[in-house]
């Protein structure tokens, strides 16, 4: 039997962080097949560096 536990609480970090996978997996499928995997892969790598300190 399923119960809900009223000592949790919400955890609006993992939540924004859900929806945004999401949201960008549905968004890498629909550019895949105009973009290339290689350029999808180049531009993450690209975005990834640009966030180092």
């Amino acid at each position: 039997m399923w119960r809900s536990c009223s000592t949790a609480s919400p955890d609006p970090d993992h939540a924004a962080h859900a929806v945004l996978a999401a949201l960008s997996a549905e968004h890498v499928s629909a550019l895949l097949p105009e973009l290339g995997e290689k350029r999808i892969r180049a531009g993450l790598h690209r975005l990834a560096l640009s966030q180092r300190p």
